[in-house]
């Protein structure tokens, strides 16, 4: 994508030159290392729109490995021809040109990939593409063994920082859920007070161990609409499981007011060890969603109530734009955050980010973040479209006259780097 304004090209150069905080990602290793070149072609986001250009069947045919790739390749080219503007598909796109050095998903194509799949198991191999794509630091989603957490050994994949994964804290069912929260402090616990307390204790090893924020993605699963139940009405769901391991609580009618109390409750701790919380909102990974449960506006009442917790609102509430315009203009403690998004719509993205500097203070939106699991070279793509997106918003801006091309590049600084360094408070 290029710009058409008189200053893009001077603007994209600029931003190509800034570090990049990479607000979201799910890198639990590296890699990828890839075995079949269909598979290298649609990885991650991109399979759910050949997914949804096809059938399930038709991408299970597509990957099965024990099919020759000539037999596979017709299903797939078919799917790509329905597909191949998508967001996610420009992601493909860039990946077979600077990784290939191929134009188009030919057959001809694949056969050459075959035999040079990319490998990027080699920490050094995958560090070296994040400095290619300038990426300075990576927030990490990736739920963790806990246990190595608190003793100080987890391994994270280069440039990342740890988040604390929130959603299973809250949305406990059972005995054994809550045992099994708790086990990496080697401790039992038989009350609502003893469990808030194990859940403490553990949100502080993470932050001693460098955790920078809190991650909540229950909109996968339950509407953002958290009510605020008293105590006795959570500790009367969690009392009944707990006194019978063989109980379970039935989900969503029981668990309710448990989750919503202990959410608030995270909410709390959240604010007194002075970490950020990035909550899911809008669109989510896969197809055939409910994406009303998933509108940041649900979430009015609780940003309203934690007026000193920090809230990050994910992927800049894909498709409802207007919402999260008005939660980030009217609330102090909300920043908007466009991560995965520039590839979801990267003309949302554009129109919103042109719209948000006219009506939401610009220190407050962090413009980028990966949101794939490993898949690095996507992660490369992934930035470019980024920058492309921020730098044609802003031209067009310069071109209105509605500020300058110095002011557009302090506003592209803060949106790639300088706000999310400051919000999450990174030390670059």
């Amino acid at each position: 994508m290029r710009g058409k304004a008189k200053c893009y090209d001077a603007l994209r150069d600029y931003c190509e030159s800034v570090p990049l905080v990479d607000c979201h990602d799910h890198s639990t290793e590296c890699g990828p290392k890839y075995t079949d070149p269909i598979l290298a072609l649609m990885p991650g986001y991109f399979r759910s729109d050949i997914l949804s250009a096809s059938s399930d069947a038709e991408v299970a045919f597509m990957e099965d490995l024990t099919r020759p790739l000539e037999e596979r390749w017709p299903v797939f080219e078919r799917a790509w021809q329905r597909t191949k503007h998508t967001g996610y598909a420009q992601v493909t796109r860039r990946v077979l040109r600077e990784f290939y050095g191929e134009a188009e998903p030919t057959f001809e194509a694949l056969q050459r990939m075959a035999g040079r799949l990319l490998d990027y198991t080699d920490p050094r191999a995958f560090d070296a593409v994040l400095e290619k794509a300038n990426i300075a630091v990576r927030l990490l989603d990736v739920w963790p063994d806990v246990k190595k957490v608190v003793d100080g050994t987890l391994p994270l994949t280069p440039r990342g920082r740890l988040c604390i994964s929130l959603p299973t804290y809250h949305s406990i069912q059972d005995y054994a859920s809550v045992q099994a929260n708790v086990a990496p402090l080697g401790r039992l616990v038989t009350s609502l007070d003893e469990y808030l307390q194990a859940c403490w204790d553990l949100f502080v090893a993470h932050k001693e161990y460098g955790a920078v924020a809190f991650k909540d993605q229950s909109a996968y699963s339950r509407p953002l609409d958290y009510g605020n139940p008293t105590r006795a009405e959570a500790e009367a769901v969690f009392n009944h499981f707990m006194e019978d391991p063989r109980r379970s609580a039935a989900y969503p009618e029981e668990t309710r007011p448990l989750d919503d109390y202990l959410f608030h409750s995270f909410l709390r701790m959240a604010r007194d060890l002075s970490l950020p919380v990035q909550i899911h909102t809008g669109h989510m990974a896969g197809i055939r969603n409910d994406i009303a449960k998933t509108n940041a506006v649900g979430l009015t009442k609780v940003i309203e109530l934690h007026r000193e917790v920090r809230f990050d609102l994910f992927h800049a509430n894909w498709p409802y734009g207007g919402e999260l315009l008005y939660l980030g203009k009217n609330y102090p403690n909300v920043a908007l955050d466009f991560c995965w998004t520039n590839i979801i719509d990267p003309m949302y993205c554009q129109n919103l980010f042109r719209q948000a500097l006219t009506c939401v203070p610009h220190g407050k939106i962090h413009g980028y973040g990966t949101d794939y699991v490993g898949r690095v070279e996507c992660a490369w793509a992934h930035a470019q479209i980024a920058r492309d997106n921020i730098a044609i918003a802003l031209s067009d801006m310069v071109e209105l006259e509605y500020l300058g091309l110095d002011e557009a590049k302090e506003v592209a600084r803060d949106w790639l780097f300088d706000n999310a360094n400051a919000f999450f408070g990174l030390g670059l």
